[in-house]
C-alpha cells in the first residue's frame, strides 16, 4: 500500500535526524578545538539563541512553500537544515555554559525533545539541581529518533495552515520555526545551569514521548478536527474584522479559506454569516489550549494575517494577546510571538 504524504513526510526528517546528533557533536567539538578563541561564555546565550532565531525563521520564512501536503513534503530540507542549526545551538549553550566536556548524543536529543513540548523519552531524569543523562541502548535510540520525527512532522503540519491561506503557510512557518529555536536555546540553557551527570545504567525500554503518543498520521483523521478548524477559523475571521474593517486581501483569504476547510454545511453558514458583520463568541479555545502544536500554528497565522495589509493595528494586537492568554500562554510569549516576522 503507498504511503500517505504525511508517512513520507515523516520517514524523510526521521531519516534526516538518524546521523544529525553525532555528527553536530563531532562539527562542533572540531570547530572549538579548532578556534579556541571563538569558544563563547555564559555571556554569549542570549545573543547566540536570538542569531539562530533569526537565521532559522529566514530560512523558513524563505522556504517555497505551496498549499496543501505536497508543499509540506517539498520542504522537508529546509525543515532539516532548521533542525541541525537548533542541535548546534544546543550544543553552543553547553560549551558557552562550561559544559562541553558532558555533551553526549542522549543529553542533546533529551534537551531537543522536552523543547518540543514531549517528555524526554527516558533519556533525562531531572533531581534538583542535577541532570541525570541516561544512555541509550542502539535500538532505543532508534525508536526516539523516530518518535522524535513524528513530533517534528506532527508540528510542522500544524504550523503551516497553508490548506487555509495560500501565501501565508510559509510566513506562518517562520514564526514558528523562530517561537520553537526560541524555547530550544531557553530550554537548553536552564538544563546546563545544572549539574550534568552522566548515568552507567543502560536505558533498554523508550518511555513514550507524553504528548506525542498518537502517530503523525493520526493528523489525517481527528475526531475533533471539525471543531478545531472552525474554532480557528472564527477566531481568524475575528481578527480580521478587529480593526473595523476587511482588507480585501485579507476577505479573499478567508474565502478561499471557508471553501478549503472540512467543515460541516451548519459550520460554513455560521462563519459566513460571522464574516459578513454578525460576530460569534469564542469557543472551543480550552479545546486549542490543550493541543500546543494547534495553539502556536493558531496564535503564528493570527501574527501573519495581522502584518498582511502592512498595519498591524493596535486592536489586533490586544486581540492576539487575549487569545493568546486564553490558550494558556504568558503575556510575554505572546508580544515575543507577535514581535517575530
Amino acid at each position: 500500500m503507498d504511503k500517505s504524504l504525511t508517512e513520507q513526510m515523516q520517514e524523510k526528517i526521521t531519516d534526516g535526524l538518524e546521523g544529525a546528533f553525532d555528527s553536530v557533536i563531532e562539527s562542533r567539538r572540531a570547530y572549538y578545538e579548532k578556534n579556541p578563541g571563538k569558544v563563547p561564555g555564559p555571556a554569549a546565550v542570549d545573543a547566540l539563541i536570538r542569531s539562530v532565531c533569526t537565521q532559522n525563521a529566514a530560512i523558513s520564512g524563505g522556504a517555497g512553500l505551496v498549499p496543501g501536503p505536497f508543499g509540506m513534503l517539498a520542504v522537508v530540507p529546509e525543515l532539516l537544515l532548521v533542525i541541525n542549526n537548533q542541535i548546534k545551538l544546543i550544543y553552543d549553550i553547553g560549551v558557552a555554559q562550561g559544559k562541553g566536556e558532558k555533551i553526549s548524543r542522549e543529553l542533546l536529543v533529551g534537551i531537543f525533545i522536552t523543547a518540543a513540548g514531549a517528555g524526554a523519552g527516558g533519556l533525562l531524569v531531572m533531581h534538583g539541581g542535577k541532570v541525570l543523562v541516561r544512555r541509550a541502548s542502539l535500538r532505543v535510540m532508534q525508536r526516539i529518533i523516530a518518535l522524535l520525527g513524528g513530533r517534528i512532522t506532527q508540528q510542522a503540519l500544524k504550523s503551516a495552515v497553508s490548506k487555509w491561506l495560500p501565501g501565508v503557510g510559509a510566513a506562518a512557518m517562520a514564526v514558528w520555526t523562530g517561537y520553537l529555536t526560541k524555547q530550544i536555546g531557553q530550554r537548553a540553557s536552564e538544563v546546563f545551569k545544572k549539574d550534568i551527570v552522566d548515568e552507567t545504567e543502560l536505558l533498554d525500554v523508550a518511555e513514550d514521548l507524553s504528548t506525542s503518543a498518537a502517530s503523525a498520521a493520526s493528523l489525517e483523521k481527528d475526531e475533533e478536527g471539525d471543531a478545531l478548524e472552525f474554532c480557528k477559523l472564527q477566531v481568524l475571521i475575528d481578527l480580521a474584522k478587529i480593526d473595523g474593517r476587511i482588507d480585501d486581501e485579507e476577505r479573499r483569504f478567508i474565502e478561499s479559506a471557508l471553501e478549503s476547510a472540512e467543515l460541516t454545511p451548519a459550520q460554513r453558514e455560521q462563519l459566513g454569516a460571522s464574516l459578513a458583520g454578525k460576530s460569534q463568541d469564542l469557543r472551543g479555545l480550552d479545546a486549542l489550549a490543550a493541543k500546543p502544536d494547534s495553539a502556536i500554528a493558531l496564535l503564528s497565522n493570527m501574527v501573519v494575517l495581522a502584518k498582511k495589509d502592512g498595519d498591524f493595528h493596535v486592536t489586533e494586537r490586544l486581540y492576539i494577546k487575549r487569545v493568546g492568554e486564553l490558550l494558556g500562554f504568558r503575556p510575554e510569549e505572546v508580544e515575543e510571538l507577535a514581535a517575530l516576522e
